[in-house]
């Protein structure tokens, strides 16, 4: 594997990329892409990213990613050996630096779905399983919580019929940048009474990775993180991580990974369910500030009648929550903590009385 001088790297990100610029804030660098060349956005912005601390380039317009080295070559059409002859002029002893050529993937597996997954999206697949009662109780679910028209709900949805363990689930794929599913997580569709316990589950030994991680667009700069895969379907640039602890963040070793190169440089809200009704929530929020993030807390108004954005979309019948909606109710630091407070006042009252 090749380790080359970041000073170098540098060096060829300037000299290759279009508009290239030095992002000082966060220590990226940031370029017009030249491998897709960002279409009619070239020179307006620059959606490829070099960040040294990761050693990694990537394209958030197209998805390419590796090695600053592959990038190189991909783009300047060298090889090693011209590699190597530069580096001799940029550093001694460039042999020992470079080991050999190795083209890196994501260690990540791509998932299987569960045994029979039916796509929800395929009229053909839909005609054939017409009469069963499974895919007609989850084709309602979707329709009843608004599923099919959220702004930002997954490119596809399924239904397992004879899988062991997700048998009669609707199955939420988790895509990765490269539009493969990575993870998925199934909910039970057939019992109303929540009698089916879990109500949730995810892929058997599997790490979990982040929701809608392919939806986000860099045009906005801020990302919203959902617990449950659901919420994130009504608001755009939002992503899930299928739940955290009372201690606060729980991530994934993969969910890090994805959190320090995709999501590297936005600005990320939390939000979780209302704070006037869940307890938990209301205990996790707290944690969450204290720990620098900036969290959503909800208005008393809507905080008091709905639990989540799914019964907002349903009872306001919108398939879009907006961002200013969030950004107005977004709190980080001593003034979300004094909001906080407000709301276990009323709830310690609640309960009193």
């Amino acid at each position: 594997m090749i380790s080359l001088p970041e000073d170098f790297v540098i060096l060829k990100f300037f000299e290759l990329g279009f508009y290239p610029k030095y992002n000082k804030f966060n220590n990226v660098y940031q370029c017009s892409c030249p491998i897709c060349r960002e279409g009619k956005s070239l020179g307006k912005k620059r959606r490829c990213y070099y960040i040294p601390k990761n050693e990694n380039i990537f394209c958030h317009n197209c998805g390419w990613s590796g090695k600053p080295l592959r990038w190189i070559k991909e783009v300047s059409g060298t090889t090693d050996k011209d590699i190597i002859k530069e580096l001799k002029d940029h550093v001694p002893d460039a042999e020992d630096i470079v080991e050999r050529s190795e083209d890196t993937k994501p260690n990540f597996k791509v998932a299987t779905l569960p045994k029979d997954s039916i796509n929800l999206s395929d009229k053909l697949q839909l005609d054939f399983y017409n009469n069963s009662s499974v895919v007609t109780a989850v084709r309602h679910l979707i329709k009843e919580r608004r599923l099919d028209t959220a702004v930002n709900k997954p490119s596809a949805l399924y239904v397992s019929l004879t899988d062991m363990v997700h048998k009669n689930r609707l199955v939420i794929p988790f895509f990765n940048e490269q539009d493969e599913i990575e993870f998925y997580q199934t909910r039970t569709v057939l019992n109303k009474d929540n009698k089916v316990k879990p109500k949730y589950l995810g892929k058997v030994n599997a790490e979990k990775t982040l929701f809608n991680i392919d939806r986000v667009n860099s045009d906005h700069d801020c990302v919203y993180i959902f617990e449950g895969p659901i919420n994130a379907f009504f608001t755009k640039n939002s992503i899930a991580v299928a739940g955290i602890t009372e201690r606060g963040k729980s991530f994934t070793q993969r969910q890090e990974e994805q959190l320090n190169t995709t999501l590297k440089w936005y600005d990320k809200t939390w939000i979780l369910d209302s704070q006037w009704v869940d307890q938990a929530s209301l205990v996790k929020s707290e944690v969450l500030l204290k720990q620098r993030e900036r969290v959503f807390i909800w208005p008393e108004k809507f905080g008091k009648r709905f639990k989540d954005f799914n019964d907002i979309a349903i009872a306001c019948k919108i398939d879009e929550i907006k961002w200013n909606f969030i950004e107005k109710n977004t709190f980080d630091g001593i003034e979300g903590i004094v909001r906080l407070s407000e709301i276990k006042k009323y709830r310690n009252q609640t309960y009193l009385n």
